[in-house]
């Protein structure tokens, strides 16, 4: 076991978010009401300052032995100064990085007896450790087994406490112990999922929304999962109870084929149409440079910049933006901003443009320097101004598209302006048509009790991004017709990968 000198970091490298007392105790109640009390021992993987520890030794019923384990030296002093009152409970606070542990063979009881894993877990990311040069983290590996691109546009990215949970199960699942930890409402759909995908032996999981604001002011969606761990049949569902003191669940989510189901009992109705998408859903064009990339028009027809510059470049490479929180408003003819577009395809060389379209280069290089502070790797190895998310799709003449952003999903039919083509940013997903017919069918399609029905279902509303890709490939729209006897509405031709816009433009 590793043990670790006294070191201060702050807050931000270790996720440390201290445990009010009160809402320590609403939890031990919480745990109380539905069976989960008098354990004879309890571990706390990241036990901070010990307000459970200090908790739990007040109980009626305390435990018999707790150990508990804090990577910062100065937060596992003061747990060490807890004692038991009456002299009943073992403590036993080690400063150490729980990564560091193997629990199954360094972790010692004096006795046996039930156990109850509890605490609060760090609320930090992979990346944000690596930004911080924290080094308290699991060894890295690709643990969700992603294919390359997803692993570098994001997807790889996940919260410390998930690799907690996931220890934790495996290293102490001979033991069969309840857990109950607070973590990021994200992390614990992830931790639920890979239970699932990794067949790890949990017979039961319940979620507490818990009012992170109250207790954190942090304006992140939390809760305390608590899972059963040990032989039997594996948990296919997880009650949710929307707050600590409430003694029947709101509603229940599913784990059906490895996919989490928001709202189970809303999705039985609109379950046939949970598929797979014959058209393949796009995201917008990520430039990461708005400042210089992003456009309005003055009341003199000028083009301005975001730095407010006018802006003279050839127009065949300026096109009609829609970013998500436009798709989320009123309807207007035209776009309130243009975007300039320096590819046709991922890959384009943009050094081309220095004969193609010089006011544009000139402009491009006078700005270099905010492609050059790009930080997403998608960028690396590639041409100095590259887009990503563009491709043929993007030039389509029409396109059905709905916003990642907003809580209710809401599908757009978006038109060109004065002929050419509207773009939309990374925030939006879109399908690429040929027709106004095929995009007003999807449209109607889309915005129906159906397909809305399945979005609510499936969609967790505290996500960063509600509606998703994933989501979005799951809309089997074709069922949706058949269903309504539409089939006929369905054409072949619609489930083309992409849609190959007008000569004219591409080779501008």
């Amino acid at each position: 076991m590793t043990q670790l000198r006294s070191t201060t970091r702050n807050r931000k490298d270790y996720g440390d978010f201290q445990t009010p007392h009160g809402l320590v105790a609403e939890i031990l109640d919480a745990l109380e009401r539905v069976g989960v009390r008098s354990p004879d021992r309890v571990l706390e993987p990241t036990c901070g300052r010990g307000h459970f520890l200090g908790e739990l030794v007040h109980r009626t019923n305390p435990p018999r032995e707790i150990v508990g384990f804090e990577i910062q030296a100065d937060h596992a002093e003061v747990a060490r100064s807890i004692e038991s009152p009456d002299g009943l409970t073992t403590l036993d606070v080690q400063t150490a990085d729980i990564f560091q542990v193997d629990l199954a063979r360094d972790l010692r009881w004096q006795g046996e007896g039930s156990l109850l894993v509890v605490g609060n877990l760090p609320w930090v990311t992979t990346a944000a450790l690596g930004a911080s040069g924290g080094s308290n983290g699991p060894v890295r590996s690709n643990l969700k087994r992603l294919r390359g691109i997803d692993a570098r546009t994001g997807d790889s990215n996940f919260d410390i406490s998930e690799a907690i949970w996931l220890k934790l199960i495996r290293e102490l699942s001979p033991q069969e112990p309840t857990m109950a930890l607070l973590c990021k409402s994200a992390v614990a759909r992830a931790v639920l999922q890979r239970i699932q995908a990794d067949d790890l032996p949990v017979t039961r999981a319940r979620l507490w929304k818990i009012e992170t604001w109250r207790w954190f002011k942090a304006a992140v969606e939390a809760c305390l999962l608590v899972v059963e761990v040990g032989p039997g049949p594996r948990a296919t569902e997880a009650e949710v109870f929307d707050s600590l003191s409430d003694l029947e669940p709101g509603s229940t989510l599913g784990l059906i084929d490895h996919q989490l189901i928001a709202d189970l009992d809303a999705y039985q109705s609109v379950a046939f149409a949970d598929g797979r998408s014959s058209l393949v859903w796009r995201q917008g064009i990520k430039h990461d440079a708005s400042p210089v990339m992003e456009l309005t028009e003055g009341q003199d027809g000028r083009l301005f910049n975001k730095l407010g510059e006018v802006v003279d470049v050839e127009p065949d490479f300026v096109f009609p933006l829609l970013k998500g929180s436009d798709l989320g408003g009123i309807e207007t003819d035209r776009p309130r901003r243009s975007v300039i577009v320096t590819q046709n395809r991922l890959g384009d060389d943009t050094e081309t443009l220095e004969s193609r379209a010089p006011r544009l280069w000139a402009y491009l290089v006078g700005h270099r320097s905010f492609f050059d502070r790009r930080k997403s790797s998608i960028y690396r190895g590639r041409s100095s101004f590259c887009l990503f998310g563009v491709g043929d799709y993007s030039f389509a003449p029409f396109k059905v598209a709905v916003s990642s952003l907003h809580k209710h999903a809401r599908f757009r039919l978006v038109d060109s302006v004065e002929g050419r083509p509207t773009m939309l940013d990374d925030t939006c997903y879109f399908l690429p048509c040929r027709t106004r017919e095929q995009a007003a069918i999807l449209v109607e399609v889309l915005n129906g009790s159906v397909a809305l029905g399945l979005i609510r279902s499936l969609a967790f509303s505290d996500a960063k991004r509600t509606v998703t890709k994933k989501l979005l490939q799951r809309i089997d729209l074709e069922a949706i017709l058949d269903r309504k006897g539409q089939k006929a509405l369905w054409h072949d031709e619609w489930a083309a990968d992409w849609i190959r816009p007008p000569r004219s433009l591409t080779t501008r």
